[in-house]
């Protein structure tokens, strides 16, 4: 079902693409993925828009799901580290928009990432699931390792919000807490058409 979402999320990205961009040379689109969020449990697929009039400026769409190990929920959540809580991604997404320094969109970049996150928390047999955002400024750097090939390496960090739409979450007679505000930072590796 996530598999299908995600397909049907790029197609409507490329179709998008294709009548957003005046000539379709002057133009890219690229995928990006999250290495290491997807050697812990993450699918995570990524589609980049640049058309060429926009010169500096990048939009990126996400979509993931997530089922990552207890010590992993732990990092990217001291709050609720010792509760107890096993969470889950069922279903997440959103968008970047960064402003490269060179126009030509490779070295350093300033960006704002905006996330939604379907979780689903549980603990012990009790299970809930909460509605949560995520807001990150982040710099990064965009580096093409080869001179012809248009693979690229994209590290960033940035500082993470978290928030969650519902009051409070309690499960099996714990509260759950979003993370709240934490630096964050990963390596994409992408390539563009």
């Amino acid at each position: 079902m996530v598999v299908r979402k995600i397909l049907l999320c790029c197609v409507l990205v490329l179709n998008f693409s294709k009548i957003y961009a005046q000539e379709k040379e002057k133009s890219w689109i690229g995928l990006e993925t999250d290495p290491i969020s997807s050697a812990f449990g993450a699918k995570t697929l990524s589609v980049v828009i640049e058309p060429q009039k926009s010169h500096h400026w990048s939009l990126f769409l996400n979509v993931v799901n997530a089922d990552f190990p207890n010590w992993m929920d732990d990092f990217l959540n001291p709050k609720n580290k010792g509760k107890g809580f096993d969470s889950k991604i069922n279903i997440g997404g959103g968008f970047a928009i960064d402003y490269f320094i060179k126009e030509e969109r490779k070295g350093v970049y300033l960006g704002l990432i905006n996330l939604f996150f379907q979780n689903e928390i549980s603990r012990n047999t009790v299970s809930g699931k909460v509605l949560t955002h995520n807001i990150i400024p982040r710099v990064g750097y965009r580096w093409y390792p080869f001179k012809k090939a248009k693979l690229y390496v994209n590290p960033f960090l940035g500082l993470r919000y978290e928030y969650s739409f519902q009051n409070t979450l309690m499960i099996d007679g714990a509260v759950f807490t979003p993370a709240g505000i934490q630096p964050f930072g990963t390596i994409h590796i992408g390539y563009h058409f």
